[in-house]
């Protein structure tokens, strides 16, 4: 295929490269950052386009990976009709995009993808949704060419993947920064965290979370957890965040 990018951060990044690698044509990389768009597209053996103006009708597929908030600007600046165009959003509907074709719709990994990482999309969900057969069609293709797990869903399938990642992992990852700082402002190091981190996801590979569940909250460890909010004094923020955990893993037990 004959694809054109619109953006040039993480995703944009990550996907291009991959698509490359499997074969496909890269034909254009637009970012308002002109530096950033040459930078991708000279990877890529691609023209960089700076302005949405000078984004042609070469491509076969036009891939939106910009920020959230940005796709529904850009749809509308883009004049695309009869071409296929997908945005890359979680959470984002498909409609966002009518503007831009009347073939439009997802091109969703869920791996998280950051610069300078070797992102592999062999076994990543991908997730698909078409605004008609053919769109889907399409995107499947391109889709299998990357990943050996491709799923067509609904918009709130692939909505509620996008938030309970953002719990499972961005939050979760959050909560790992938290205890590094604990750690290090008592001279102790995030690796003796590494093994215990480790066996939890071996265990969940083959055990349900909720039955995972240990610590002081849902032992009601009273004591601990008054220990633990002395240990936390000065860092009321901290605090409220351990006693809304707590109270939640309480309620849910």
């Amino acid at each position: 295929m004959k694809i054109s990018l619109i953006g040039s951060g993480n995703t944009a990044t990550a996907l291009s490269l991959a698509l490359k690698n499997a074969g496909h044509t890269i034909i254009q990389v637009y970012s308002r950052d002109a530096n950033n768009a040459r930078l991708l597209a000279s990877q890529l053996d691609a023209k960089a386009v700076s302005n949405l103006s000078e984004i042609n009708t070469d491509s076969d597929i036009y891939l939106i990976a910009v920020k959230d908030d940005a796709i529904a600007e850009v749809a509308q600046s883009l004049n695309l009709y009869g071409k296929i165009v997908a945005h890359t959003s979680g959470i984002k509907e498909k409609e966002v995009l009518t503007s831009a074709s009347e073939n439009f719709g997802i091109f969703y990994p869920f791996v998280s993808m950051t610069k300078g990482a070797e992102i592999d999309f062999s076994n990543s969900l991908l997730m698909l949704e078409g605004s008609n057969s053919n769109t889907l069609d399409v995107l499947h293709e391109v889709a299998i060419s990357l990943s050996n797990n491709v799923m067509k869903v609904e918009t709130k399938q692939r909505q509620s993947l996008h938030l309970a990642a953002v719990f499972a992992h961005n939050f979760t990852n959050h909560l790992y920064s938290i205890s590094e700082t604990i750690l290090e402002e008592n001279q102790l190091s995030f690796d003796y965290l590494k093994p215990l981190i480790a066996s939890y996801f071996q265990n969940l590979q083959t055990i349900s979370p909720e039955l995972l569940q240990t610590g002081p909250a849902v032992r009601r460890d009273t004591s601990t957890i008054k220990k633990h909010l002395e240990l936390l004094e000065g860092k009321e923020d901290l605090k409220e965040i351990y006693n809304l955990l707590t109270a939640h893993i309480q309620g849910v037990k």
